[in-house]
């Protein structure tokens, strides 16, 4: 196997640049250590104080399975206690104790590890997550590296239909813990659904410089998440053709239903990339019908125009023109020419060249 080159622990988590897209690290090296426990049972999932590592085979006498969920920096004594309990190679430690570039799956003889992506949604996608995992036959780990709410909200929906996981494996609260990844990137599609329409308003009613920066940062973005989405179903993939025994058939179900939640969302986000390269035919489209609109202004202007430009030209000869000699000849000249004008004017908007109205 491949040693496995770390990467900072700053990495775990990461925002996104508003002026160039990127996504930069958010995390520091001081990040205080927590751990949650959770145990399925008789009563269902609970959560449950965290005394230490050797407390852990008492509570696998009564219960069926083990949620452990790590945040921050635990220290090297930390990762001994887990290497101790969990019997794991010090290769594997370093896979749950990193965050990783990409999202991928990894077979052990004594467990399978994976590493996801995890979108932090608020009224907007605040960052990206890292969140690894080791599942045992009876224990599965997360770990993030912040104190977001990575977790949390699948911790309290998951307790509160704490009887659908009476006496279930770990393998069971995995992909729960999976399905909520999923979903987390639900968000962003509603989300980014929502911006999209917006800016295609915008688009309609004024393409401009403004419009355009909009189109080009929805591309990015829905490009940055397409690659962040479609690892996921790939881990899947290699879940359900695993045959480790730390997944049972009840989880491989399981996970065949969030490989097809996987694979709807990949399509919903392909649909939103091919909606956002539309959104420059719209651009285009709008900006040609602003230039004709333009050219055919600046045109009725000219025909406005010409009218009382000819009979100007015409009355400013060098000649002797008898209309100059009648008493009234200016004022006839410039009702000639309003006239003229404004007979035009009607005759235009009488053929529905020009709107009065604006519409």
């Amino acid at each position: 196997m491949p040693q496995m080159k770390e990467i900072g622990f700053e990495f775990g988590r990461l925002h996104f640049s508003q002026d160039t897209l990127e996504m930069i690290p958010s995390l520091n090296m001081q990040v205080e250590m927590r751990i949650r426990l959770f145990a399925a049972g008789d009563e269902g999932l609970i959560e449950a104080p965290f005394l230490g590592f050797e407390y852990l085979p008492d509570i696998l006498q009564t219960k069926s399975a083990i949620w452990l969920h790590i945040s921050g920096a635990p220290g090297p004594e930390f990762w001994q206690q887990l290497d101790n309990a969990l019997d794991l190679t010090q290769e594997q430690i370093k896979y749950l104790r990193s965050p990783h570039k990409r999202a991928f799956f990894e077979d052990f003889h004594n467990g399978v590890f994976w590493t996801v992506k995890k979108p932090v949604v608020s009224d907007v996608v605040d960052a990206i997550e890292t969140v690894n995992f080791f599942l045992t036959e009876k224990i599965v780990v997360s770990r993030q590296f912040s104190h977001d709410n990575v977790m949390s909200m699948v911790s309290h929906k998951l307790m509160e239909r704490g009887e659908h996981f009476r006496c279930r494996g770990a393998d069971r609260i995995a992909a729960e813990l999976m399905q909520d990844v999923i979903e987390s990137y639900v968000e962003v599609l509603q989300l980014g659904g929502t911006r999209l329409e917006e800016i295609q308003n915008m688009v309609i009613r004024r393409p401009g410089k403004q419009e355009l920066l909009l189109i080009n940062r929805a591309q990015q973005l829905v490009w940055i998440f397409l690659n962040f989405v479609w690892p996921i179903e790939t881990v899947i993939q290699a879940m359900l053709r695993s045959t480790n025994p730390a997944i049972g058939i009840e989880g491989k179900q399981h996970f065949l239903h969030r490989g097809n939640e996987a694979e709807a969302v990949v399509k919903l986000f392909e649909t939103y990339r091919a909606m956002s390269y539309n959104l420059m035919d719209v651009y285009v489209s709008g900006l040609g019908l602003k230039t004709n609109e333009t050219t055919m202004i600046l045109t009725v202007i000219a025909t406005l125009f010409l009218p009382p430009s000819l009979i100007a030209g015409i009355y400013g000869m060098n000649f002797n023109i008898p209309e100059v000699h009648i008493t009234f000849g200016y004022y006839l000249c410039l009702g000639l020419m309003i006239g003229v004008s404004g007979g035009l004017l009607w005759w235009l908007h009488a053929r529905g060249y020009i709107d009065f109205k604006g519409g």
